[in-house]
């Protein structure tokens, strides 16, 4: 069996930026049927199943990544390991993930196996479009349960915000900017910035806390002398079960002057109870493990209705940034984790 820094390493070197990823879904296919199993590709991803009857566990995570860009010291597909460090783009998030989920798993089924079975399902476009899990959601068998593999150092996150994102026009009447006369779009649009400011969430839910709601973007004016007509603001809302995305909306029209537009709504909150047997399962893996609420989204979100856990090898503030790594203590904690997390999940009465 490849050692996990070892497939770690390919991964790594091997570019699968997204909307790129046939190269490294070809290397794991290879992996997979070394291991004796019968990968399915769908796209630019796959999947495999381990075992046979009982119920079933789902362990996702997703092949690309985000392009490398500037400020690295050291090559951003190389792969190099220095004390103990493995840096790379997606080193961390979250191809250290895939690595740990498939060998754990093959750890898990090597001898006496569970009572039931594992879906590994590695997607593709995770960081863009999501397209990937929601082909293979289309594909995989119906899951009793998931663990979504992102860089949390191994703490179970039990709840994830979604993002609704909006947009706020601001209309205005154009006029040469030294004669006046026009309706500056600006000066509206910024009135509206102030409103929003000012927008509080009094429902608080048990993890995850209130919404958060920013304004993330400007864009209006076309030239210097020219009174703008025209100003569209991005709203970026970090959403909770505990508001319904339309009720969200009609807070952010109730608030602004604007035309408001909703821009992305496809990945909604989804939380688990903390009683739920996924939940005590990736506890039992790492004990002493904290369940906590992730503001960040993942492929979690398409898997809503699922009861599931996000929870990896890694830090999530390593991640789109120069020099990413991931400890190789982390990835070996991470193949353990995932193997006695199948184990605690088929076998909760084992000692």
């Amino acid at each position: 069996m490849t050692s996990a820094a070892g497939l770690l390493g390919e991964l790594v070197r091997t570019p699968s930026e997204s909307g790129a990823e046939e190269a490294v879904a070809d290397r794991l296919e290879a992996e997979l049927k070394a291991l004796g199993l019968g990968p399915v590709r769908v796209g630019r991803s796959l999947y495999a199943v381990l075992g046979r009857g009982g119920k079933l566990l789902l362990l996702n995570s997703h092949l690309d990544t985000v392009p490398p860009g500037e400020g690295w010291t050291r090559p951003p597909l190389g792969a190099v390991v220095e004390a103990g460090r493995l840096y790379g783009r997606g080193s961390n998030d979250a191809k250290g993930s895939v690595a740990a989920m498939l060998l754990g798993a093959a750890r898990a089924y090597a001898s006496a196996p569970p009572p039931g079975r594992v879906c590994l399902a590695f997607g593709c476009e995770e960081e863009t479009s999501n397209r990937g899990i929601a082909d293979l959601l289309a594909r995989v068998p119906q899951p009793d349960a998931a663990v979504v593999g992102e860089p949390t150092g191994l703490q179970p996150a039990v709840a994830q915000k979604g993002l609704l994102l909006l947009t706020v026009t601001a209309k205005g009447r154009s006029a040469h900017a030294a004669w006046g006369g026009g309706v500056n779009a600006v000066h509206a649009a910024a009135k509206d910035i102030l409103a929003l400011a000012s927008v509080s969430f009094d429902r608080e839910h048990p993890v995850l806390g209130r919404p958060s709601l920013e304004v993330t973007q400007v864009e209006g004016g076309r030239r210097h002398n020219v009174i703008p007509d025209r100003c569209t603001l991005v709203v970026d809302i970090r959403t909770t079960p505990a508001y319904a995305p339309d009720e969200l909306v009609a807070m952010v029209r109730a608030t602004v002057r604007g035309e408001v537009e909703v821009r992305s709504r496809r990945l909604e909150s989804v939380d688990t109870p903390v009683g739920h047997p996924i939940v005590r399962a990736a506890l039992a893996a790492n004990p002493g493990a904290t369940p906590f609420g992730s503001p960040t989204v993942s492929d979690w979100a398409y898997l809503k209705g699922n009861p599931a856990v996000k929870a990896g090898p890694g830090d999530s503030r390593r991640s789109h940034a120069p020099d990413e790594y991931l400890e190789l203590a982390e990835l070996e904690a991470g193949v353990l984790f995932y193997e006695r997390l199948i184990r605690a999940y088929h076998e909760p009465e084992a000692p």
